[in-house]
């Protein structure tokens, strides 16, 4: 099972290895996705190792589309057949001149190594050591995704403290607004002549209050607030996803605010703001 470390589902890493005479390049690139994707792209002769490669990443990762390459290219040869090299060698240059091309020496070997290394089996036991060395460039891949993983939470965290902010300043707002229009409809009656203890004073009061009633919404906010930190904090796996449902809950509940008490557009323009960015940063994470 993957561990519960924080990463992003973009990562990068490559590394270069000598195996008994062979380059090995190994690559190893992942972008966004809703699901796991992984392609593996190397030559057939090395084949085998996708069903390895695929469970090893399969056991650290989530989610992603992830892309293996892994290059080979034989550098050095052990017992050389210099009678082949030399029956291709003759292949190539009877060609050249068939098509009258005129081909370096040099580049007429190159081409002769090349298509000699091809015909040189990759051995079992060259397969199996590439196996501890792609291990190697998949520490340093899930490296490159926790690192960035880190920044982005660092980034959620400090943009809901904006929003817990932004809370406590609608709150404080709120509560100025309702004091008001509580004094506003009770001058009006006083310059009517109206007792303070009137009936119909008193219904237009409840009716004023339950119309500017935005307790729950509040609340719910906080709420929401409180469970973003719960989970960041948490050893929960896919913190991405839940983070952003929850992000999805803020964005009502500061509409329904705003519409309650058009007063608090303002703060509720930075609150969606701030909840727009954290989604997005939800998106890139694992």
């Amino acid at each position: 099972m993957a561990n519960s470390v924080v990463r992003s589902m973009t990562g990068f890493a490559q590394k270069s290895y000598e195996i008994d005479g062979f380059n090995v390049v190994i690559t190893l690139k992942s972008v966004n996705g809703k699901g796991l994707d992984i392609s593996f792209k190397a030559p057939p002769e090395i084949s085998s190792l996708e069903s390895f490669i695929k469970d090893s990443i399969k056991h650290h990762v989530k989610r992603g589309t992830i892309t293996i390459y892994i290059d080979l290219k034989q550098n050095s040869f052990v017992n050389i057949d210099l009678k082949q090299i030399k029956n291709i060698l003759k292949e190539l240059k009877d060609f050249t001149k068939e098509l009258d091309i005129n081909i370096s020496d040099d580049k007429l070997f190159d081409l002769a190594i090349e298509a000699y290394s091809k015909l040189e089996p990759i051995k079992d036991e060259i397969v199996e050591k590439i196996k501890p060395f792609f291990e190697d460039t998949l520490k340093e891949f899930l490296a490159s995704k926790e690192k960035e993983g880190i920044f982005l939470i660092e980034d959620i965290k400090t943009r809901i403290g904006l929003l817990e902010t932004y809370l406590r300043n609608a709150i404080d707002t709120f509560k100025n607004y309702e004091t008001k229009a509580k004094d506003r409809l009770i001058q009006k009656a006083k310059e009517l002549t109206i007792s303070e203890s009137n009936p119909t004073l008193v219904n237009e009061l409840m009716l004023l209050l339950g119309r500017l009633d935005i307790s729950e919404e509040l609340s719910r906010i906080q709420t929401h607030i409180n469970h973003m930190f719960d989970i960041i904090n948490s050893k929960e796996l896919e913190k991405g996803k839940k983070i952003d449902f929850l992000s999805q809950e803020l964005q009502r509940e500061t509409t329904t605010m705003s519409n309650k008490v058009p007063e608090l557009s303002e703060i509720a323009i930075n609150m969606k703001y701030e909840i727009d960015k954290i989604k997005q940063q939800c998106a890139n994470l694992e």
